[in-house]
């Protein structure tokens, strides 16, 4: 059995989903929107009615080190940002949408809020 080794990378922590979350998949490390995801996003925007609009990036956090932390949430933000500006973009008010951030998972969320 082989052993593995120590500079192995680990892999994301995950955090818990919304159930009726929409789900963006990132490229691993980037805050780029990927292709397809602004149609996504505008079909969101076109169910919304009145509801408020809540986004969370998730920053790919592979321990609990501080630092790793930090940089994750900041990759969290950069990728929440990324689809909110697609969503004001789309018309949905600046007001209506509320950004946020997690260190663990991949990706992010859009979900609508009665």
């Amino acid at each position: 059995m082989a052993t593995p080794s120590k500079f192995a990378a680990a892999a994301p922590l995950q955090a818990p989903r919304p159930a009726n979350a929409t789900e963006i998949e990132f490229v691993g490390g980037s805050a780029t929107l990927p292709t397809g995801a602004a149609a996504l996003l505008k079909d969101v925007a076109a169910k919304r009615g009145g509801a408020v609009i809540a986004v969370t990036g998730y920053g790919e956090a592979t321990s609990d080190d501080p630092s790793v932390q930090s940089a994750a949430l900041s990759l969290g933000l950069s990728r929440a940002q990324a689809v909110a500006n697609v969503l004001t973009r789309d018309g949905v008010p600046q007001a209506d949408v509320r950004v946020g951030a997690e260190a663990a998972g991949r990706g992010a969320s859009v979900r609508l809020v009665q």
